[in-house]
């Protein structure tokens, strides 16, 4: 997975922090390692054997930081709970699910400890495994973070969290293919419209899109004929909740003009606007688009 071989860091070198996550209270570190400017695969999928090797379906490789970190938690705490602990953290802010799996749907333990992390430890049962990759923007700076728990057959639990640190004009457009978008919807039902911003005032607001991710929504809607996706708007300004619910209306209403400029029908795009009703999902955001899958007639 890395460009070198996976070692215990020395202590005469200096490991940096990224993102200011804390260790779960009391957990054994068993690894802690830095390796500046590396290659690293981001496993966007569980594994598959093809031509007698055991590869992700669909992976991403990445060059950057790369931070590393290997912990076994105190006694009586479950692969869950040290999940939901870091889970947590990177989720706090402006952070955005890549792919997630859990217990059995996860696969094989044995892959992701000897295939992906090169791990040992990690090698547990498969009913009592997590993971999830998340893509985190940060005072201009993208961080990509694979985390995995697991509880062995011994009952002990590990935790394996790698940080991928990289300058913002080398993100990848992990999240802005028809398939991954796709796939969002089938699993969730829903994602947040990537590359959305709004700036300005009350009286001069101006909504960018990300044009990448308005092609990809259109492409995917084109592949899926049948579907029918709301537009929600969210608006956390300062003001009423009727002023927000229909400044968050407009927003739904811009990204719809831009899929029908792109050829998709009006009458599958219904736009709604909560204004700040729904503040779960809000993070650093002052506004927000989410598309949502309806249920097929």
């Amino acid at each position: 997975m890395l460009a070198t071989t996976v070692a215990v860091a020395q202590s005469s070198t200096q490991v940096p922090e990224f993102l200011g996550l804390e260790d779960f209270p009391e957990a054994r570190v068993m690894m802690r390692e830095y390796r500046p400017d590396q290659t690293y695969v981001l496993a966007l999928s569980t594994f598959k054997k093809v031509g007698g090797t055991w590869s992700a379906e669909r992976e991403q490789r990445v060059q950057g930081n790369v931070l590393r970190r290997t912990l076994e938690l105190p006694s009586g705490f479950s692969a869950r709970e040290g999940f939901r602990f870091y889970e947590e953290q990177l989720t706090s802010g402006r952070a955005r699910e890549l792919f997630a799996c859990e217990e059995r749907e996860c696969g094989g333990s044995i892959n992701w400890a000897n295939n992906h992390f090169n791990v040992i430890q990690l090698y547990g049962l498969d009913q009592f495994q997590y993971y999830s990759v998340y893509e985190v923007v940060r005072d201009d700076t993208v961080y990509y973070a694979s985390l995995y728990a697991v509880r062995r057959g011994n009952r002990r639990v590990y935790v394996q969290l790698d940080l991928v640190q990289m300058p913002e004009v080398d993100r990848p457009a992990l999240t802005l293919s028809p398939a991954v978008l796709g796939e969002r919807l089938r699993e969730a039902g829903y994602f947040v419209l990537p590359g959305f911003d709004v700036v300005g005032s009350a009286q001069d607001w101006q909504v960018s899109v990300s044009e990448p991710a308005i092609d990809a929504l259109a492409t995917l809607l084109r592949q899926e004929s049948d579907w029918v996706v709301a537009l929600v708007g969210h608006d956390y300004a300062a003001d009423s909740l009727e002023a927000q619910q229909s400044q968050s209306l407009h927003y739904a209403e811009q990204v719809r003009e831009k899929l029908k400029a792109q050829g998709v029908s009006e009458q599958r795009l219904p736009v709604f606007g909560l204004g700040s009703l729904s503040p779960a999902g809000k993070g650093e955001r002052s506004a927000r688009v989410e598309v949502v899958r309806l249920p097929e007639r």
